[in-house]
């Protein structure tokens, strides 16, 4: 799955834990925690795929925080952990390495998906894209997104790691149909950024 839908389903699947257990999330922390096991693509000594997208590792890192959180804890491990299990693993193909879902456990790559459906996962991500969109702007979320909040510097990581790298290679590597939503989402995450800089900087140069 590309980053469109990574970040689609992450905010849908915390989005709807999060009213399953009647709490508030951070849509900032949400969006920057749907694509953060893609973080591998940053650091060359790692191969996509491998232990950041471990589910063991996602639930030990959480561990933590689900102690002295508890249930608030919830709709962000959720979100964690759809990249791997949901986005992740029933996609990619036998053509192209898996998931090490199980990593420390087991180093195996792991994935469920066909190169037959290929063009079937990118209507999906389309798909997922449009409901983000929609429930986004009904909930007025894009509201509390595009207010400042220290949270918001949280989202230069889904830009640099997974929105923003698709248009720094050629032939851009993600399907047509997908560079409309990835723009889109560029255009949110950086003008929330945007405002909580200008507003940083109204407070330091007032003039």
């Amino acid at each position: 799955m590309f980053a469109v839908g990574h970040l689609a389903l992450g905010y849908l699947a915390g989005k709807a834990s999060a009213k399953f257990l009647d709490i508030n999330i951070n849509i900032p922390a949400v969006l920057t925690l749907s694509i953060i096991p893609d973080i591998d693509l940053l650091i060359p000594i790692l191969q996509h795929g491998g232990p950041t997208h471990s589910i063991i590792l996602c639930l030990v890192i959480a561990l933590p925080a689900l102690l002295v959180w508890k249930k608030r804890t919830t709709p962000y491990l959720v979100t964690l952990v759809s990249h791997p299990i949901l986005g992740d693993y029933p996609i990619r193909s036998s053509n192209v390495p898996g998931i090490q879902l199980f990593f420390p456990l087991t180093s195996n790559w792991f994935s469920a998906g066909t190169e037959v459906a290929r063009l079937a996962y990118v209507y999906l991500e389309l798909a997922l894209f449009s409901v983000f969109l929609t429930l986004i702007f009904t909930t007025r979320d894009i509201a509390g997104l595009l207010t400042h909040h220290p949270s918001n510097m949280l989202l230069s990581i889904p830009i640099s790691t997974g929105l923003l790298p698709v248009f720094l290679q050629f032939p851009i590597p993600v399907p047509v149909e997908l560079i409309a939503p990835h723009l889109i989402l560029i255009f949110l995450l950086a003008l929330a950024i945007f405002i909580d800089l200008k507003h940083i900087l109204r407070l330091h140069y007032p003039f």
